[in-house]
């Protein structure tokens, strides 16, 4: 088992190199905290399903700056908080929320452009990898805060052994990257159908994209300058239902895969896709599913 791990710890080191941090001597594991940044305790994976072999959460208090050399890998990379530089064939600047997939011997240098930088990274294997990006480096801008939650709880995950964990991780994996294929693919899709009002489809825009904050009709009034009784009633003609019905069952969406793929708090669930109140959440959640987040969760989890 220990040389196992250690067989692990030398393969991150050849995978990547530190370009300056502490003086000379210093490998990337070794300034790595175990406790957020796993290695898989699977040795061979069923190349069928996508699996994580290493990742985890890293933090850089300072200016930090590593290569990546020799990866056989795919890589995910998901920025939480401060910026980054990734150096390549081109230069690219991620920022919070912002999620690149990198593919298998792709050389590259990253640097922290601002600190504290905090993000997560996963080494990946699988063989329908492939399908879920686009081009290697591409951004990905995610709006939804639930991502973090996931890549939270994949890396609790990483540190449980079991055929049934396994299929959990991948599972998780494949919502994350499918999620990531959608958010890239909306960002270059072309206009929405013609015939809806050019006010109304960014109305629906808003509610997609900023669902967990906190939207009233007379906000949206004020940002698109039409009247609140003009969009509801519009907007309900075009899309079938009002915009606080589409608001509601669009966050009860979001609070379900929740559910189903962190183990966060219910409250916490409820304030993550905008509604604070937890009982008025409750109570949204049984209206939509006949069941209370906790009865949905269970009926998931067994």
């Amino acid at each position: 088992m220990l040389e196992a791990v250690h067989n692990k710890i030398e393969d991150l080191n050849r995978i990547f190199r530190f370009h300056r941090l502490f003086g000379s001597g210093t490998e990337f594991a070794d300034v790595l905290d175990t406790k957020r940044f796993v290695a898989s305790p699977i040795e061979q994976p069923d190349p069928l399903l996508i699996s994580a072999r290493f990742g985890g959460a890293i933090t850089y208090g300072i200016p930090t700056t590593f290569e990546c050399i020799d990866n056989p890998y795919f890589l995910l990379l998901y920025i939480e908080k401060g910026d980054v530089l990734i150096k390549a064939k081109e230069s690219l600047k991620l920022r919070e929320k912002n999620m690149i997939l990198i593919g298998p011997g792709e050389k590259f240098r990253f640097d922290t452009s601002s600190t504290p930088c905090y993000f997560h990274m996963f080494l990946l294997s699988g063989d329908s990898l492939g399908l879920y990006i686009n081009k290697s480096f591409e951004i990905i801008e995610f709006t939804e805060k639930y991502v973090e939650s996931q890549l939270a709880y994949l890396q609790r995950l990483l540190q449980r052994p079991g055929l049934d964990i396994e299929f959990m991780r991948a599972k998780l994996l494949t919502d994350i990257l499918t999620d990531a294929y959608l958010a890239g693919s909306k960002a270059s899709a072309p206009s929405a159908p013609s015939g809806i009002p050019g006010h109304v489809q960014e109305m629906k825009n808003i509610l997609d994209r900023e669902y967990n904050s906190s939207i009233t009709l007379g906000s949206l009034e004020k940002r698109l300058f039409v009247s609140k009784y003009r969009l509801c009633r519009e907007f309900s003609s075009y899309y079938g239902r009002s915009p606080l019905q589409y608001l509601n069952s669009l966050r009860i969406q979001k609070a379900k895969a929740l559910l189903e793929q962190t183990d966060i708090s219910i409250h916490s669930i409820g304030y993550d896709v905008g509604i604070s109140n937890t009982s008025h959440f409750i109570k949204l959640f049984k209206r939509e599913t006949s069941k209370t987040p906790a009865q949905y969760r269970k009926s998931k989890s067994s």
